[in-house]
């Protein structure tokens, strides 16, 4: 996973599907891909997550986490709070993201 020493810039409520190249009894603490793609119409931004309680988390139930992204200062005036986003992993939707809120 690619998020020590990154700074976040909002909290979430991601809720991702299993994706196919992972186990049947895989939970989103056991993926090792952390690094995924919010899509925004055409566009699409790569992010980092990291859950809150990793523990707690599972496929197809929201849970809290804190998204870093590549390009913070495009995607700071694109995005809007408590709006939905398709979540893409390499070229499949594994779910959607709403932002809650942003980290100063």
């Amino acid at each position: 996973m690619i998020t020590e020493n990154r700074e976040f810039h909002y909290t979430c409520e991601l809720t991702l599907h299993r994706s196919h190249v992972l186990d049947s009894d895989s939970q989103p603490k056991d993926d090792i891909v952390n690094w995924l793609l919010l899509k925004v119409g055409e566009k699409q931004f790569s992010f980092v997550y990291k859950i809150n309680d990793p523990v707690k988390a599972s496929y197809n139930i929201p849970f809290y986490a804190k998204l870093s992204f590549v390009m913070i200062e495009v995607v700071k005036n694109i995005i809007q709070l408590n709006h939905s986003y398709e979540v893409i992993r390499g070229h499949e939707v594994i779910g959607n993201v709403r932002i809650i809120n942003i980290l100063e």
